[in-house]
């Protein structure tokens, strides 16, 4: 037989707490019926409770009844807050494929806007904004410069060196089948001095520099000391960014240099020991092979590289929210990011030089 529950005037959390705790135990066989007609007032215990018994009895394929509610308590039960006791529970419907690659394109031009804006404070600060001050420390400049550039003068060349190496031992394997062996000078001349000395030298940096820039601001960020420079009256990025912006402008086309003449040594090397052509018929033919305008792209190639690997390990350091996660994901993000913009970049190059 159906219980009936007749509800008090004030249908509230002292009644609750008082008599109406009864219907807060297991479910009956058979859902009770709610009489309101001399409710006058329910709070929100009161809107929980009946929610609650509505949740209750619907998971057992039932519905309790509740009648003669004035208007005022079907509103307190059907608000925006509590849904009718009873309704089925509707998920956040997934956002269509627009909808996504909407989100995706405003992400990008948010992120495109940054990241310009980034770019434009760098050259200011590290051109005009010199004449109204300077805010980074006297010999700044030449430290990072031994940090960023002669120290890793030694993994640059080396790695140019073995690339450099590689290269002519592929090439002169099939050279040697046609009798072409000397063609090998200008080859590597070509491919080290124009291509791969610049671009193997920056995406080198990006992982060592880049990587060393967006961990330090980063860092800063997260604790707060770039906050306490613009509190100074310090701007940070020509207090940390420019010094190292300069630095690595002067340094990285004398590593691409480095890198272009150490990788046609391991060229020189296979032709000698290899291919046995005389030291001195390969070096007469390598230096006709190497080109003024070959040279100058080599140098702005790596200037511009510098660049670009300041700009995006100093964008990634200063976007990092919240603590030493969010640090490891910028930074293995900036050296992703930096690898992808400077191949990017030498293609485009390919195509003026």
């Amino acid at each position: 037989m159906m219980q009936v529950v007749i509800l008090p005037e004030s249908v509230t959390r002292d009644w609750i707490e008082k008599e109406g705790r009864a219907l807060l135990s297991p479910p009956a066989a058979e859902p009770p019926l709610l009489d309101a007609s001399k409710v006058r007032l329910v709070d929100s215990a009161g809107v929980s409770l009946l929610w609650y018994l509505g949740r209750q009895y619907a998971r057992a394929g039932k519905k309790i009844i509740l009648r003669n509610a004035s208007r005022e308590v079907l509103a307190a039960l059907t608000g925006a807050v509590y849904p009718h006791p009873g309704a089925p529970e509707r998920g956040t419907p997934e956002p269509n494929v627009l909808v996504r690659l909407g989100d995706a394109a405003v992400g990008l031009y948010n992120t495109a806007v940054l990241a310009l804006s980034m770019l434009a404070e760098i050259l200011y600060w590290g051109t005009f904004g010199l004449l109204k001050k300077r805010d980074f420390q006297k010999g700044a400049i030449e430290q990072q410069m031994f940090q960023m550039g002669y120290r890793a003068l030694g993994i640059v060349g080396l790695l140019s060196f073995l690339i450099g190496n590689v290269l002519a031992l592929q090439a002169a394997m099939q050279l040697e089948h046609f009798g072409a062996g000397i063609f090998l000078a200008p080859m590597i001349v070509i491919s080290m001095i124009k291509e791969l000395g610049p671009l193997m030298t920056a995406i080198i940096l990006t992982g060592r520099n880049g990587s060393a820039v967006t961990a330090e601001i980063a860092t800063m960020v997260v604790g707060e000391e770039i906050d306490a420079l613009r509190t100074m009256g310090i701007h940070p990025i020509q207090y940390v960014i420019v010094p190292k912006f300069f630095a690595l402008s002067i340094t990285m086309p004398l590593l691409s240099i480095t890198a272009s003449f150490t990788g046609l040594l391991g060229g020189y090397l296979v032709a000698v020991f290899y291919l046995d052509i005389s030291s001195g018929l390969f070096i007469r033919e390598m230096m006709k092979s190497i080109a003024l305008a070959d040279v100058i792209a080599n140098i702005v190639k790596s200037v511009v590289f510098s660049w670009l690997i300041i700009w995006i390990g100093a964008f990634h350091g200063f976007r990092v929210r919240g603590g030493a996660e969010a640090v490891g994901r910028e930074t293995t993000a900036s050296v992703v990011t930096g690898i992808f913009i400077i191949i990017m970049a030498d293609a485009i190059f390919s195509f003026v030089f």
